[in-house]
């Protein structure tokens, strides 16, 4: 769990997306430097107002990770993560039960009884084996826990906004851990056998966590009764317009040439025939922040190869784009109409340099 600040205001988005304050939200998020695209943006706020948890999915670097964190840090709430990864426990995302102090609990009971007469060591035991499944001896998962702090929060008065719980890389939890998260999706509860209170959770739509799990399609296929507890959005790779928008918010400090340098690059890249494995808006970000630390502005061939560390992930890649340094270098070097057309809107010089009308 990543507690929220207990030093700032805390907003509920869901409220605010009921009230219409839609773009207040949207400004929210642009101020962690997180700049959502407008369909995806959309898709979270109808999971919002419906209550369900939202699905998103698409390839690496394309900021699904990024989103709740983003949400989380604007509105200033507790956001608790699941990690997929091979191995993963029900136990480790819902709850289990200390056992160690259980058996102290009987032990000091058993104690107590063999003091007491013959007549009332068995009622007395009988209590200690009921109040062996009490909250005290219940260890909460990460989405146990998320739903049990959203039931604080609506309980609490002012109410609380509800925490972020974020199912990261689901495509890697495995059918058993899909099908453990079936009834907390849906009923908002979890259901503890022989636990006292029966169960945790909210079943209040409005009062639930906010969802968001994410998938790379990778590793196995999402069942279809886990997808459907679900708004589902595909992460598509953003324009240039949008890419130049977002590395602008993360790298405020950029100048016009770092923008364009980067991204003319990285587009250059992203159409060479024969890469596998292209840059995404996470490779652009890196890239522009390190245009930006070592103040560059201009690539020759040596320098060009210097960055290539940023988004050539195979022997295979580097060889081929160092037989394309040519053509990289010319394409960060000639005029895009839409990368230079959107700076130049907001650098007069750039529009200058360009011939372009202001």
């Amino acid at each position: 769990m990543i507690p929220h600040d207990p030093d700032r205001p805390q907003i509920d988005p869901r409220r605010l997306v009921r009230n219409g304050s839609e773009r207040e939200l949207y400004g929210l998020l642009c101020g962690t430097g997180y700049v959502p695209g407008e369909q995806v943006f959309g898709d979270f706020c109808e999971s919002l107002k419906s209550g369900r948890a939202w699905l998103v999915s698409g390839t690496r670097g394309s900021g699904k990770t990024a989103f709740p964190e983003a949400v989380a840090s604007a509105c200033n709430l507790t956001m608790c993560v699941v990690s997929g990864r091979d191995g993963l426990k029900q136990e480790e995302i819902l709850y289990d039960w200390d056992r160690e102090e259980q058996e102290v609990w009987m032990r000091e009971n058993l104690a107590l009884a063999k003091e007491l007469p013959a007549s009332e060591q068995v009622e007395l035991l009988e209590t200690a084996r009921k109040m062996k499944w009490q909250r005290q001896f219940l260890v909460l998962g990460e989405v146990a826990l998320a739903y049990d702090l959203a039931a604080k929060a609506a309980q609490s008065a002012p109410r609380n906004p509800p925490p972020v719980l974020l199912l990261d890389e689901s495509d890697k939890f495995g059918a058993s851990i899909e099908d453990s998260l079936l009834m907390p999706l849906e009923r908002g509860l979890i259901y503890i056998p022989r636990y006292e209170n029966g169960c945790i959770g909210v079943a209040d739509w409005e009062s639930r966590p906010i969802v968001i799990t994410t998938s790379n399609d990778l590793r196995h296929k999402l069942s279809g009764p886990f997808i459907s507890r679900h708004i589902y959005t595909r992460f598509s790779n953003p324009t240039l317009e949008k890419e130049l928008e977002i590395l602008r918010a993360r790298n405020p400090k950029a100048s016009s040439a770092q923008l364009a340098l980067s991204i003319k690059l990285l587009d250059a890249v992203r159409g060479i025939a024969g890469m596998e494995d292209h840059p995404s808006i996470r490779e652009s970000i890196d890239v522009a922040g390190a245009f930006v630390r070592d103040s560059v502005e201009s690539l020759d061939h040596r320098g060009l190869s210097r960055f290539f560390c940023y988004f050539v992930k195979t022997g295979d890649a580097r060889e081929l784009l160092g037989l394309q340094l040519d053509y990289l270098l010319a394409m960060t070097n000639a005029f895009n109409p839409v990368i230079d057309r959107c700076l130049a809107a907001r650098d007069s010089e750039w529009a200058a340099k360009w011939d372009l009308a202001v």
